[in-house]
C-alpha cells in the first residue's frame, strides 16, 4: 500500500476513535446525577410490637426468643432490632440496614451500662 494512503487511513480511524470516546463522555456526564441529599429518619426505640419482630426473624432467617428488643425505624418502617439480653440481630436483608444495627449495637451498650 502507498504510504500516503496508510497515513490517510490511519488518521481517519484515529478521528473515528476520538468522534466516539466524545459521544461516550458526553452520555456519561449526562447520565451521572449531583448526589442527593439524605433524608433519611432513623428512630430506635423498645418494641412494643410482637408481629414486627417475628417479620424481621423471618427476612434474616435467625431465631427471634422473648426479651426487650430495640427496633431500628428508618422512615417509620422497621429495619432492625438488637436484643437486650444477649445482642442477638435481627434486621430486613433487602433495605439497608446495617448502619441502623451498628446504631443498635451502640445504644444496647449504653443500656446495659447504665442498668449496671
Amino acid at each position: 500500500m502507498h504510504p500516503e494512503l496508510t497515513l490517510m487511513l490511519a488518521r481517519d480511524r484515529m478521528s473515528g476513535f476520538r468522534s466516539s470516546a466524545e459521544r461516550y463522555r458526553r452520555a456519561r456526564q449526562a447520565s451521572t446525577r449531583p448526589p442527593q441529599p439524605v433524608r433519611t429518619a432513623i428512630q430506635l426505640r423498645l418494641s412494643a410490637c410482637r408481629e414486627e419482630l417475628e417479620r424481621l426473624a423471618a427476612l434474616s432467617e435467625r431465631p427471634l426468643h422473648d426479651g426487650d428488643w430495640i427496633v431500628a425505624d428508618v422512615d417509620g418502617v422497621p429495619v432492625a432490632a438488637v436484643s437486650v439480653e444477649d445482642g442477638t440481630t435481627v434486621y430486613d436483608p433487602f433495605r439497608p440496614s446495617m448502619q441502623a444495627v451498628s446504631l443498635l449495637e451502640l445504644r444496647r451498650k449504653q443500656v446495659l451500662k447504665a442498668a449496671y
